[in-house]
């Protein structure tokens, strides 16, 4: 016979079941989803998901609900257009209505937040997508899930472990759990609890699983790649933060050095980055056989930020003294005290995104790259905090290096062994934008050489289960540049993992505001450059071949 409290939990769970099943919009019969199904979802949240991994991966849902006829908003349309190109996975912008699905909204222990969505049954294609979470992370966005679903992919996105908000690195302060959940331990409880919850959904499990992202989100697929190779067939590595510790030290480090003056307020505005931008379009758009408003690669740019320097008693269109040496140093490669480049400067061609990230937006706020420096070395970089009056500008990467070796070990993604995802079938494609002003390309290319090189000694062919692809014109994670940055790189992936066709080169796609393709264009796989036939029309792919020299 039940006991009292067992009966008050099953009326509990009964109502709430009939409160999700009355949510829905439609009827059943109305809708084309069984009444079996909207009950299926709703009974999710009172699933026990706390035994995973022998409860390593504990998690539970707050909410389940099945979703029906949403026709998203402007900005929920606009926000899943941008980020199902962010993802490699775009969708045609003219799309509104959301497939019926099943929202599934949770945590997994200690503090990871998720949002999974669910293509209805009959529109599943038994794929699960992953879109890993950007910069320091912090939130759960429901954008990448609405796009995911759009192309019917069980899609899910997280926070990382913690709650922030831009380069917030607070959250981390002496807790070493989160640090290891942000750097590589969130990503795979994640898809554990997702491929359980897609089992008990569908009563059958996903038949592929893959992962995408960019910057953080890139170097997410990448740490998963070497520490668990089993969890995705397939990795889309966008813009991705390798040497995690570098990008922030380093590459940031130096850059804010360069563009704050003493008195930490910004050296370039915003007319000083346009001026730039003009000059080096000016001197270097040619360097690829045409004139099209993109740097096809930049290093072969020879420009001279000298040659913007003003002349005695002029002040107007040109640049200060101090102001060309800011520019000087951000195209120079940081070197360590024995001359080594230990990372890339910017390249020629990313000045499209300098306001931002070397230039502030708006005059409260100082450039990104002073935030991603400052948080991360106040909070993230040692295992017990600095004094909170610490003067970054009194850190030295190479002086801190060992000091900085605990919590590198764990953060940084460039180990170049992945024997083990080669060898579990996966996939991986690499893909980095040539106007990349965050993280400059460089950084990408010195790591896929390392992992070919070590590939090699052990006699396999990188090419074989990774490819890199350098974007000429493309931001960092936006579609704001001026090269074509629409490609479709999850039906490439998944032409791999699937049909065992490996890509060969990657059509990309320049859009207008409509959503209209006005450029298209190949990228091939790194070293092979785009060349120019010197007779077609410089917007159409087929006037462009690969070039090995």
């Amino acid at each position: 016979m039940m006991n009292t409290l067992h009966k008050g939990v099953y009326s509990f769970m009964s109502v709430a079941v009939l409160a999700a099943l009355a949510y829905s919009p439609l009827s059943p019969a109305a809708s084309g989803v069984s009444q079996a199904e909207i009950r299926a979802c709703a009974a999710l949240q009172f699933a026990d998901f706390s035994k995973l991994e022998e409860g390593e991966a504990a998690a539970n849902v707050i909410k389940s609900r099945f979703v029906q006829s949403h026709t998203m908003s402007d900005e929920e349309a606009g926000w899943a257009y941008k980020y199902s190109r962010l993802m490699g996975a775009p969708v045609d912008k003219s799309i509104k209505d959301l497939p019926n699905h099943c929202l599934v909204e949770g945590y997994v222990s200690p503090t990871i937040r998720f949002q999974l969505r669910l293509p209805a049954r009959a529109l599943w294609n038994q794929k699960y997508l992953l879109n890993a979470c950007m910069g320091f992370c912090g939130e759960v966005s429901p954008y990448p899930t609405m796009a995911g679903i759009l192309r019917e992919y069980a899609t899910m996105s997280h926070d990382g472990g913690h709650t922030a908000y831009g380069f917030d690195g607070k959250w981390a302060r002496n807790n070493e759990q989160l640090k290891i959940d942000f750097a590589y331990r969130a990503n795979h409880v994640v898809a554990v609890v997702a491929k359980d919850i897609m089992e008990k959904y569908y009563h059958t499990k996903a038949q592929y699983s893959f992962i995408t992202g960019c910057s953080k989100g890139g170097h997410a697929g990448v740490m998963a790649a070497k520490r668990y190779p089993n969890d995705f067939d397939g990795v889309i590595a966008r813009g991705p933060t390798i040497n995690y510790t570098d990008v922030n030290l380093v590459n940031c480090m130096d850059n804010a050095k360069a563009i704050l003056d003493h008195n930490d307020q910004p050296i370039l505005n915003s007319l000083d980055v346009a001026m730039i931008s003009q000059a080096v379009m000016r001197e270097c758009d040619g360097t690829d056989g045409i004139i099209d408003g993109v740097i096809g690669d930049p290093r072969v740019c020879a420009f001279k930020p000298t040659t913007l320097q003003c002349e005695a008693g002029k002040t107007q269109g040109c640049l200060s003294e101090n102001k060309v040496a800011a520019v000087e140093a951000l195209y120079a490669p940081s070197l360590n005290s024995q001359g080594d480049v230990i990372y890339g400067g910017l390249p020629y061609g990313s000045e499209a995104e300098w306001a931002g990230w070397v230039a502030p937006q708006i005059s409260a706020l100082k450039p990104f790259h002073y935030y991603a420096a400052t948080e991360y070395l106040k909070y993230i970089a040692y295992p017990k905090a600095l004094d909170i009056n610490y003067d970054w500008r009194d850190f030295s990467y190479e002086n801190e290096q060992d000091n900085l070796a605990e919590v590198s070990r764990f953060m940084n993604a460039d180990d170049p062994d992945l024997r083990a995802f080669k060898q579990a079938g996966g996939k991986m494609l690499i893909l980095h934008g040539w106007s990349d002003a965050a993280i400059p390309a460089y950084a990408t290319i010195d790591w896929y050489e390392k992992v070919e090189e070590f590939m090699a000694q052990n006699k396999e062919n990188v090419r074989d289960f990774a490819r890199l692809f350098l974007l000429p014109g493309v931001v960092h994670c936006g579609i704001e540049g001026p090269g074509p940055s629409t490609f479709d790189a999850l039906a490439a992936l998944e032409n791999w993992v699937v049909g065992g066709v490996a890509p060969d080169s990657l059509l990309t796609k320049k859009e207008d505001q409509t959503g209209t393709v006005i450029r298209t264009r190949p990228v091939f796989p790194y070293p092979l450059a785009v060349k120019y036939d010197g007779k077609g029309d410089i917007n159409k792919a087929s006037s462009f071949y690969a070039d090995n020299d």
